[in-house]
């Protein structure tokens, strides 16, 4: 399923367990997402541009074949408020992870917002990498008032 937003796309596929695949997009990648929960996402990525603040801590994720360690990082990440940011080295501290892994972590991330990666920046608070799109990540920053 295409979900239209400001930002481009978002292409979204879902499992019996949960969300498989959440992610910019500009074609469709994949098996077309239907059913309740899709639908479920859709409203709440568009709420989330709608200026509405959605945590999606109640949408289930695909975690199959996930090593337990990214699996708890996605979910502690998944914690950080709206409008909020950690850095890599207290994530990773708190994680028994360095800082690299919490970022390769993050880049590697399929569930683009439900995993909001973007609010994982650099103790110093430079934003950090995101798989190439810097400024994605500053827009998204921008857009929940954690970046001036």
């Amino acid at each position: 399923m295409l979900i239209p937003t400001p930002i481009g796309p978002l292409w979204l596929e879902v499992t019996s367990r949960g969300v498989r695949l959440l992610e910019p997009a500009l074609l469709p990648r994949g098996l077309e997402a239907r059913g309740p929960l899709a639908e479920r996402v859709r409203e709440r990525v568009l709420a989330y541009f709608a200026g509405e603040k959605p945590d999606f801590l109640d949408i289930p994720l695909d975690y199959m074949g996930f090593a337990p360690m990214r699996v708890a990082l996605y979910e502690r990440v998944r914690l950080i408020p709206y409008g909020h940011t950690e850095s890599y080295g207290s994530l990773a501290r708190e994680l028994g992870l360095s800082p690299r892994a919490v970022g390769a972590g993050m880049r590697a991330s399929p569930f683009f917002l439900l995993v909001p990666a973007h609010r994982v920046i650099h103790a110093d608070g430079r934003i950090g990498g995101f798989a190439g799109q810097e400024g994605l990540k500053a827009w998204l920053l921008r857009f929940e008032g954690a970046l001036p």
